[in-house]
């Protein structure tokens, strides 16, 4: 919505954009302001009309004040309901209790104020705010340095702040166009950032050029002062600073907007809070789960925290991807970074993987960068940077057409199992509704076989443990990755992966696939019957190597041609091609594809150490996996990579913008 009301826009701008929060129209809405000097008949204009400062500075509220000095500038608000900024983790640099716009009417000409409309618009913005005016402690003002529309402003702001107000705490005055010049269109917005600031700052800036006050104003008897040097903020224990920021223009249009100043969030008083680096509150992640395992439950305290992080980097061009790495490795560089990772390293990383991918947009150059330390991440950062990308080589696609394709039972989950039960709350989650029905069922545990515990009845060796074991492992990674936002539309497994494969794609349930899992490695005709339902999803088989699309196709018959071994599966890849996907991801090892299927594959366990080794690596496995989906084109939501945890955002690199240079030429000019 744009709004032209000359020098008030930006601060009408925000009233708007309240009273739409207000009204429930949006749930979030960004207010600009933006001011470029580009046209010459608008100079000529504030010449002419003598606005313009002969000295060069904005002197205001002095009695040198002859005008201002135009400036450019762009600032930008985003604003929110409390609620949903402290529930969305955001940082909350101050509340906004109250906003009026109203409209000069006649006046003296056309720069000339109206003071009784201004003092009207500063009583209804006060009462909207619930504040008195005595409580106010700092009044960003207008202050464009015009000694008659000084004189006006400054006579409405006495009139209605000195209320109630005692002589000796004064009503404190400044204006940033005496640090930046008058930015006109956004001059309201640089006004409210700079008052934000310095409420959260606790300081005041020094409001320049203020020598020998403006002699059309009874300084004496009004309780203002000009806040001639920097200065602490007024504290008051009993409530939090209140400010306000007055804005008038041209249009005859007057805004006024009272502020409520917010503390930097410390929390319990974590390394980073101490080490100076903004952040915001700490927000806790829910656990998210697909609705066919129920209601997701609490997540609780990790066992053991996660070691491997993801740090997403996107860009719109090469060079942008390149140039984003090199700024989060002078980042890392900086003082107060070094200090945030000294204090404690493990938790500051956490908090950048977080806001980097919970809190940027993702464009389709990409890489995901794996680490679990700072060398790690600067090794990576560091190949970004360096590496030689064609600018002509197509970027990757969002949003691709995905596929979990699933593997049949093995020992390759052995030791990795543990670890992500460990770290990963939605898949402990799923396996433990699969270890309980098993229970209930059997009497026995999958969790104890497993993890090669005590309380099997059977040896771990013996073969008709892997086959349930083996769906519950691929339903639960099916889960997690999920969780993360990764979901197929086409399914595919072979031996017991069609299995999973069919639970995936909604024809079996949970406790219905333990079952017939339990029996493939007994005799045919110990299989149970089972009710299937028509699949949600594209589902292949690896018995027919065509599509099963609907429950007729997966009567009892189906599954004992399974059980006898019939594999098809290199026709169900073909098939899965035809359907138009472009990314699989393997639930387990990479699996053979063949020539016939051109499609990029993520493999859950690339990369991971072996079954033997005690440090495991499901967990690296599992984020190296993540990484390459989302360079792939994966739509990953970096959320469910930290279920269960507290994070914070902080303040990282922004966008590297590949800025180029427009020049407009006169029509048939070759200069």
């Amino acid at each position: 919505m744009p709004v032209d009301m000359a020098c008030a826009s930006s601060l009408a701008a925000v009233h708007q954009a309240v009273a739409a929060l207000q009204r429930g129209e949006v749930n979030m809405a960004l207010v600009g302001g933006v001011n470029t000097t580009l046209s010459l008949p608008m100079a000529r204009f504030h010449r002419d009309m003598g606005m313009l400062s002969a000295s060069g500075r904005c002197n205001a509220f002095d009695t040198s004040a002859d005008g201002f000095v135009r400036s450019e500038g762009c600032g930008v608000l985003v604003l929110k309901p409390l609620s949903q900024a402290e529930a969305d983790g955001d940082r909350v640099w101050g509340l906004v209790r109250g906003t009026a716009v109203n409209q000069s009417g006649a006046s003296a000409a056309l720069p000339v104020p109206n003071g009784p409309a201004q003092e009207r618009v500063m009583q209804e913005a006060l009462a909207i705010a619930g504040v008195a005016p005595a409580d106010l402690d700092y009044l960003e003002a207008h202050g464009t340095g015009t000694e008659l529309g000084d004189s006006i402003e400054l006579r409405a702001l006495a009139s209605v702040y000195g209320e109630g107000r005692e002589p000796e705490r004064p009503l404190l005055l400044g204006s940033v166009k005496t640090n930046i010049g008058h930015t006109e269109w956004a001059s309201g917005m640089a006004s409210i950032i700079k008052t934000l600031l310095a409420m959260q700052k606790g300081v005041i800036p020094s409001h320049l050029h203020f020598k020998e006050p403006n002699p059309n104003f009874d300084w004496q008897q009004m309780p203002v002062r000009i806040t001639s040097e920097q200065m602490a903020w007024p504290s008051v224990s009993s409530r939090p600073p209140f400010s306000a920021v007055n804005s008038f223009g041209l249009s005859g249009t007057n805004a006024h907007v009272v502020l409520e100043g917010r503390p930097a969030p410390t929390g319990d008083a974590t390394p980073v809070a101490n080490a100076l680096w903004p952040t915001g509150r700490a927000h806790l992640t829910p656990l998210s789960l697909p609705s066919r395992y129920g209601e997701a439950p609490e997540p609780a305290e990790l066992h053991r925290s996660r070691a491997s992080r993801i740090l997403p980097l996107s860009g719109k061009s090469p060079e942008a991807l390149q140039d984003l790495a090199g700024a989060y490795l002078s980042w890392l560089d900086s003082t107060q970074v070094r200090r945030g990772l000294e204090a404690d390293p493990a938790h500051f990383l956490a908090d950048m993987a977080w806001t980097a991918g919970t809190g940027r947009s993702h464009f389709p150059r990409r890489a995901g960068l794996v680490f679990d330390d700072v060398s790690g991440l600067r090794a990576g950062l560091k190949n970004v940077q360096e590496s030689q990308k064609d600018p002509s080589e197509p970027a990757t696609a969002t949003a691709p057409g995905i596929a979990f394709v699933y593997g049949g039972a093995g020992d390759r989950w052995a030791g990795m199992v543990e670890d992500w039960y460990r770290t990963e709350p939605g898949f402990r989650a799923v396996l433990d509704r699969c270890d309980e029905f098993y229970r209930l069922e059997r009497g026995e545990s999958l969790l104890g076989f497993m993890f090669d515990k005590a309380g099997t009845s059977e040896s771990p060796s013996q073969p008709n443990w892997w086959n349930p074991a083996t769906f519950a492992v691929e339903v639960a990674l099916t889960a997690l990755w999920e969780s993360v936002g990764v979901h197929p539309r086409t399914v595919l497994g072979r031996g017991t992966g069609e299995l999973a494969a069919a639970h995936t794609a909604g024809a079996l349930t949970l406790e219905d696939g333990l079952r017939l899992a339990a029996a493939l490695s007994g005799s045919e005709a110990a299989l149970p019957i089972v009710p299937v339902t028509a699949p949600e999803l594209t589902l292949v088989s690896s018995v027919t190597g065509g599509l099963l699309q609907d429950s007729g196709q997966m009567d009892n018959s189906h599954w004992r041609r399974l059980v006898a071994g019939a594999d098809a599966f290199q026709d169900g890849v073909k098939t899965l091609a035809s359907t138009g996907v472009s990314l699989v991801v393997a639930i387990g090892p990479a699996l053979a594809l063949g020539k016939e299927a051109d499609i990029r594959q993520v493999s859950t366990l690339d990369g991971v150490q072996p079954a033997n080794d005690d440090s495991s690596g499901g967990g690296e496995g599992f984020a190296k996996a993540v990484a390459a989906a989302y360079e792939a084109g994966a739509p990953v939501d970096f959320r469910g990579l930290f279920a269960g945890e507290e994070r914070r955002r902080m303040a990282i690199p922004s966008y590297p913008f590949q800025r180029r240079s427009f020049w407009v030429q006169r029509r048939g000019s070759t200069h």
